[in-house]
C-alpha cells in the first residue's frame, strides 16, 4: 500500500522538489486543489507532476528551478500546501 500524505523535500542548489504522496482519491483532490489554491494566492506557478502508480495511489511533485531568486517563496510555496494539507512536517 501506498504511503499517504507523506511530504518529502530535496533543494540543491538552484532546483527544489517537493513530493506528496497520496493512497485514495480524496486526498488526491485535496493536494491538486492546495496546489491550485497556493498558485492563484501566490502567483507562483512551479511545475507539478501527477504520477500514478495505482488507480487510486500515486505523488505529486511540485519542481521550482532556478530558485536562487526564489528561494524563499518556494519554502513559503511548498509550507502552505503541507499546511492546507495537513501535513505536519516533511521528509527531507
Amino acid at each position: 500500500m501506498a504511503r499517504n500524505m507523506c511530504a518529502n523535500v530535496m533543494m540543491e542548489e538552484g532546483y527544489a522538489r517537493m513530493s506528496i504522496e497520496f493512497n485514495n482519491n480524496n486526498d488526491r483532490d485535496k493536494i491538486e486543489s492546495a496546489i491550485s489554491k497556493f498558485e492563484k494566492l501566490m502567483q507562483i506557478f512551479p511545475s507539478v507532476i501527477r504520477r500514478n502508480i495505482s488507480e487510486d495511489a500515486g505523488n505529486f511533485s511540485i519542481e521550482f528551478s532556478s530558485v536562487e531568486a526564489h528561494q524563499r517563496e518556494a519554502g513559503e510555496f511548498f509550507e502552505s500546501v503541507m499546511k492546507e494539507c495537513g501535513i505536519g512536517r516533511c521528509e527531507i
